[in-house]
């Protein structure tokens, strides 16, 4: 990776105003600052030490990723309740929430939180969220859950047929890549699926790359 290839921050104080930086490297950021006591600050003194310490207002955005994030670490919800993931996942997706209505995330944006929010706590989701993603899959047409999303499955086979499910999923797991040849019925689902994978790989990618640039500066 050279300079000219990264987009991301270059600084800790940088990484509290760009709008791209990753949630957990807010948190890393915060707790090697702060330690785990941050959590328990009220957002006015949060807001307050960080510009203390680093000289920076953080901007609206970062500042629901690190609310979105310290509710995961405190509070079962964001695992247990749809609308609290709901919420956690727009705010983790860099999207501001708004909690008079419902704000129903992309299915890209619901895995990549299932899998940040797991990076947080080793917690077990409920059915519940799990059953609240499976629609939000239905609704774009998905008919198979892959990755992270994998336990909606069960919850989607009551709307999809098995035999299609079966058949996506038999091709994620071979790799295969979709020739839109009309010798598959299943190549548009299949497509659908793996930008997900490839969005949630791209996160996971960038999560690194802002560690590496951001952290090694001390």
């Amino acid at each position: 990776m050279t300079e000219l290839s990264y987009t991301g921050p270059f600084s800790k104080k940088a990484a509290f105003t760009q709008p791209i930086t990753h949630p957990l490297l807010l948190d890393l950021i915060l707790i090697k600052a702060f330690g785990a006591e941050y959590l328990t600050w009220e957002p006015e003194t949060l807001w307050k030490e960080i510009e203390l310490t680093f000289g920076v207002t953080t901007s609206e955005v970062n500042k629901n990723k690190i609310q979105a994030v310290k509710t995961c670490h405190v509070v079962d919800r964001p695992y247990e309740a749809w609308e609290v993931f709901e919420k956690v996942a727009t705010s983790l997706g860099g999207a501001i929430p708004k909690f008079d209505v419902i704000q129903k995330p992309s299915p890209h944006l619901c895995a990549s939180a299932v899998e940040n929010m797991q990076h947080v706590r080793d917690k077990k989701f409920s059915d519940e969220v799990y059953k609240y993603i499976a629609a939000v899959l239905l609704d774009d047409g998905i008919s198979y859950a892959h990755g992270p999303l994998e336990p909606c499955n069960k919850h989607m086979l009551l709307y999809v047929d098995p035999v299609l499910q079966k058949r996506v999923k038999q091709a994620i797991e071979k790799g295969r890549i979709p020739t839109f040849d009309g010798n598959n019925d299943e190549d548009v689902q299949v497509a659908k699926v793996l930008s997900i994978k490839d969005y949630v790989e791209f996160e996971s990618r960038r999560l690194l790359r802002q560690m590496n640039v951001v952290m090694k500066k001390g």
